[in-house]
Protein backbone atom coordinates (compact mmCIF):
# COMPACT_ATOMS: atom_id res chain seq x y z
CA UNK A 1 0.00 0.00 0.00
CA UNK A 2 1.18 3.89 -0.94
CA UNK A 3 1.30 6.34 1.69
CA UNK A 4 -1.33 7.99 -0.47
CA UNK A 5 -3.91 5.59 0.24
CA UNK A 6 -3.15 5.50 4.54
CA UNK A 7 -3.76 9.29 4.29
CA UNK A 8 -7.54 9.08 2.30
CA UNK A 9 -8.30 6.30 4.37
CA UNK A 10 -7.69 8.67 7.63
CA UNK A 11 -9.02 11.18 5.77
CA UNK A 12 -12.12 9.19 5.05
CA UNK A 13 -12.07 7.74 8.65
CA UNK A 14 -12.61 11.74 10.26
CA UNK A 15 -14.98 12.37 7.99
CA UNK A 16 -17.29 9.78 8.41
CA UNK A 17 -17.13 9.75 12.34
CA UNK A 18 -18.10 13.59 11.60
CA UNK A 19 -20.11 14.37 8.48
CA UNK A 20 -20.45 10.62 7.05
CA UNK A 21 -19.49 9.77 3.31
CA UNK A 22 -21.05 8.84 -0.10
CA UNK A 23 -21.44 4.86 -0.60
CA UNK A 24 -18.72 4.71 -3.48
CA UNK A 25 -15.96 6.56 -0.58
CA UNK A 26 -17.64 4.06 1.68
CA UNK A 27 -16.63 1.06 0.05
CA UNK A 28 -13.60 2.19 -1.06
CA UNK A 29 -12.86 2.45 2.68
CA UNK A 30 -13.78 -0.89 4.05
CA UNK A 31 -12.28 -2.52 1.13
CA UNK A 32 -8.91 -0.81 2.30
CA UNK A 33 -9.24 -1.40 5.78
CA UNK A 34 -10.61 -4.81 4.85
CA UNK A 35 -6.70 -5.38 3.21
CA UNK A 36 -4.76 -2.78 5.70
CA UNK A 37 -4.06 -3.75 9.09
CA UNK A 38 -2.22 -0.92 9.51
CA UNK A 39 -5.42 1.38 8.78
CA UNK A 40 -7.91 -0.47 10.22
CA UNK A 41 -6.28 -0.88 13.78
CA UNK A 42 -5.99 2.90 13.47
CA UNK A 43 -10.42 2.82 12.68
CA UNK A 44 -10.10 0.39 15.65
CA UNK A 45 -8.37 2.92 18.29
CA UNK A 46 -10.21 6.20 16.83
CA UNK A 47 -13.94 3.69 17.24
CA UNK A 48 -12.37 3.03 21.07
CA UNK A 49 -12.00 6.90 21.24
CA UNK A 50 -15.32 7.62 20.60
CA UNK A 51 -16.56 5.07 22.29
CA UNK A 52 -14.66 6.47 25.77
CA UNK A 53 -15.56 10.05 25.05
CA UNK A 54 -19.32 9.56 24.80
CA UNK A 55 -19.11 7.51 28.38
CA UNK A 56 -17.49 10.49 30.03
CA UNK A 57 -19.95 12.62 31.48
CA UNK A 58 -20.34 16.74 31.05
CA UNK A 59 -21.48 19.19 33.38
CA UNK A 60 -21.89 22.54 32.42
CA UNK A 61 -22.96 25.30 35.35
CA UNK A 62 -26.22 26.93 35.75
CA UNK A 63 -24.93 30.07 34.76
CA UNK A 64 -23.16 28.55 31.59
CA UNK A 65 -26.03 27.18 30.77
CA UNK A 66 -28.02 30.25 31.03
CA UNK A 67 -25.60 32.09 29.19
CA UNK A 68 -26.04 29.67 26.53
CA UNK A 69 -29.56 29.87 26.15
CA UNK A 70 -29.75 33.72 26.15
CA UNK A 71 -27.02 33.65 23.38
CA UNK A 72 -28.91 31.32 21.28
CA UNK A 73 -32.39 33.13 21.92
CA UNK A 74 -30.46 36.26 20.78
CA UNK A 75 -29.47 34.75 17.58
CA UNK A 76 -32.91 33.57 17.10
CA UNK A 77 -34.11 36.64 17.34
CA UNK A 78 -31.58 38.50 15.58
CA UNK A 79 -32.49 36.06 12.34
CA UNK A 80 -36.09 36.14 12.85
CA UNK A 81 -35.72 39.64 11.88
CA UNK A 82 -33.61 39.56 9.38
CA UNK A 83 -36.01 36.95 7.32
CA UNK A 84 -38.61 39.30 8.40
CA UNK A 85 -36.81 42.63 6.88
CA UNK A 86 -35.84 40.64 3.94
CA UNK A 87 -39.57 39.74 3.33
CA UNK A 88 -39.88 42.83 3.10
CA UNK A 89 -37.55 43.93 0.98
CA UNK A 90 -38.61 41.51 -2.24
CA UNK A 91 -41.65 42.66 -1.78
CA UNK A 92 -41.09 46.06 -2.25
CA UNK A 93 -38.89 45.37 -4.88
CA UNK A 94 -41.38 43.55 -6.48
CA UNK A 95 -44.23 45.82 -6.20
CA UNK A 96 -41.85 48.64 -7.50
CA UNK A 97 -40.72 46.45 -10.46
CA UNK A 98 -44.65 46.13 -11.79
CA UNK A 99 -45.15 49.60 -10.83
CA UNK A 100 -42.30 50.20 -13.38
CA UNK A 101 -43.41 47.71 -15.97
CA UNK A 102 -46.92 49.51 -15.99
CA UNK A 103 -45.82 53.18 -15.49
CA UNK A 104 -42.62 53.36 -18.45
CA UNK A 105 -44.32 54.09 -21.24
CA UNK A 106 -46.78 56.83 -19.73
CA UNK A 107 -43.46 58.29 -17.67
CA UNK A 108 -41.73 58.33 -21.40
CA UNK A 109 -44.55 60.07 -22.51
CA UNK A 110 -44.86 62.47 -20.43
CA UNK A 111 -41.01 63.65 -20.37
CA UNK A 112 -41.52 63.82 -24.21
CA UNK A 113 -44.47 65.82 -23.72
CA UNK A 114 -42.55 67.90 -20.78
CA UNK A 115 -39.14 68.67 -22.72
CA UNK A 116 -41.44 69.39 -26.36
CA UNK A 117 -43.41 72.27 -24.04
CA UNK A 118 -40.12 73.47 -22.28
CA UNK A 119 -37.47 73.07 -25.33
CA UNK A 120 -35.49 71.09 -23.63
CA UNK A 121 -33.05 68.76 -25.48
CA UNK A 122 -34.01 64.88 -25.98
CA UNK A 123 -30.87 63.57 -24.03
CA UNK A 124 -31.64 65.84 -20.76
CA UNK A 125 -35.11 64.03 -20.61
CA UNK A 126 -34.02 60.86 -21.42
CA UNK A 127 -31.55 61.10 -18.85
CA UNK A 128 -34.56 62.54 -16.20
CA UNK A 129 -36.76 59.47 -17.47
CA UNK A 130 -33.48 56.86 -16.89
CA UNK A 131 -33.10 58.55 -13.47
CA UNK A 132 -36.74 57.84 -12.06
CA UNK A 133 -36.20 54.61 -13.92
CA UNK A 134 -33.05 53.43 -11.79
CA UNK A 135 -34.76 55.60 -8.59
CA UNK A 136 -36.42 52.45 -7.01
CA UNK A 137 -33.68 50.04 -7.79
CA UNK A 138 -31.00 52.67 -6.14
CA UNK A 139 -32.88 52.92 -2.94
CA UNK A 140 -34.03 49.04 -2.55
CA UNK A 141 -30.40 48.53 -3.00
CA UNK A 142 -29.11 51.23 -0.68
CA UNK A 143 -31.78 49.78 1.92
CA UNK A 144 -30.34 46.14 1.65
CA UNK A 145 -26.95 47.08 1.78
CA UNK A 146 -27.45 49.42 4.53
CA UNK A 147 -29.10 46.60 6.39
CA UNK A 148 -25.83 43.88 5.71
CA UNK A 149 -23.91 46.39 7.02
CA UNK A 150 -26.12 46.83 9.82
CA UNK A 151 -25.54 43.07 10.59
CA UNK A 152 -22.36 42.65 10.12
CA UNK A 153 -21.54 45.16 12.70
CA UNK A 154 -23.81 43.66 15.25
CA UNK A 155 -22.18 40.84 14.46
CA UNK A 156 -18.80 41.86 16.06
Amino acid sequence: MNDENHERARQLLAAYRIEGIDGGERTWLEHHLATCPECSSAAEALEAAVRSLRTFPVVASAELVEQTKRAVRRQAEQLHSARNYSVALWIATAVSSVLMILTTSFVWQALAWAGQVTRMPDPVWQVLFLMWWFLPTTVLASAAAWRHKTAEWGQR
